[in-house]
C-alpha cells in the first residue's frame, strides 16, 4: 500500500517561512525584511525602536563603507551606485533628529540589498549584459560594457517601484550609439527617449536642409513636438 503524503502542520509551515525569511535577510546583510526599514514602517509600525535603529545604522554603515572601498579598488568607482552612495552615510552623531537617522537607515538598506553594491554583483551584472547583448544585438565588441552597465543601473534606480522595461532601456542605449548621443546626454533626456523608444529608432540622424547630425536635445525636442501634435 502506497504511503500517503504526510500533511505538514500549520506551525511547521510558519516555521519554514520564518526560516526562509531569516535566510533571505541574512544573505542581504539585513536583520529584518527590507520593508521594515522604510521611514513610515519605523515611525508608524515601530519596526525599529530608536535604540535599535541607531545600532542597526552603525552596523550597516560599516558594511556599506567596506563595500564601497572594495568597489573602488576593483575599478567600479565610476558607477552610479558608487557615486551616489560614497560619503553619504555620516556617523550617528551628525543627525539632528530621529527622522534624519531613519531616512539614512532606509537609504542604507536599499544600498545593502542592491546587487550592484558588491564586486561580485557588479561582475554578475557585466556577465548578464554580455549575454543580453550577444543574444539580442549580436557581438557586443562595439559597445563599452561598463558604460552600458552604468546606464542600465541608472535606469533601474530612476524607475524603482515603477513599471520598468529593461529591454527598452537596452534598445534606447543601442539607438543612442547609432545617433551619436553621449551617455550624459542620454541620461539627461532619458524620460523622453524611454517613452518614445520606437519613434526614436525611426528618426533620421539628419533631416532635409540640415548639414549636420541632430543633437540629443534636437531629437528630444522633435519627439516632444510630435507628442503635442498627437495630443
Amino acid at each position: 500500500m502506497a504511503s500517503r503524503k504526510r500533511r505538514r502542520s500549520k506551525s511547521s509551515v510558519i516555521k519554514s517561512k520564518r526560516f526562509r525569511n531569516s535566510q533571505n535577510t541574512a544573505r542581504t546583510g539585513l536583520i529584518k525584511p527590507r520593508e521594515a526599514y522604510t521611514v513610515s514602517s519605523i515611525e508608524m509600525a515601530g519596526s525599529f525602536t530608536y535604540s535599535e535603529a541607531k545600532k542597526e545604522y552603525t552596523r550597516l554603515r560599516n558594511i556599506a563603507n567596506k563595500r564601497l572601498q572594495r568597489l573602488k579598488e576593483a575599478g567600479y568607482g565610476d558607477t552610479d551606485i558608487y557615486r551616489s552612495n560614497v560619503g553619504q552615510y555620516p556617523s550617528f552623531k551628525e543627525f539632528s533628529t530621529p527622522r534624519d537617522l531613519y531616512k539614512a537607515l532606509s537609504s542604507l538598506s536599499w544600498f545593502i540589498t542592491a546587487k550592484g553594491s558588491t564586486v561580485s554583483g557588479q561582475r554578475d551584472t557585466e556577465e548578464q549584459i554580455r549575454d543580453t547583448l550577444a543574444s539580442n544585438y549580436g557581438t557586443p565588441q562595439d559597445m563599452d560594457l561598463k558604460k552600458f552597465g552604468n546606464f542600465m543601473e541608472f535606469m533601474r534606480a530612476k524607475y524603482q517601484g515603477k513599471e520598468y522595461d529593461s529591454e527598452r532601456s537596452a534598445r534606447i542605449y543601442r539607438e543612442s550609439l547609432k545617433k551619436g548621443i553621449t551617455l550624459d546626454q542620454l541620461k539627461y533626456h532619458q524620460k523622453t527617449f524611454y517613452k518614445n523608444e520606437s519613434r526614436l529608432s525611426k528618426m533620421k540622424n539628419r533631416v532635409k536642409g540640415m548639414n549636420r547630425d541632430r543633437t540629443a536635445k534636437e531629437f528630444a525636442s522633435a519627439l516632444k513636438k510630435r507628442n503635442k501634435k498627437r495630443g
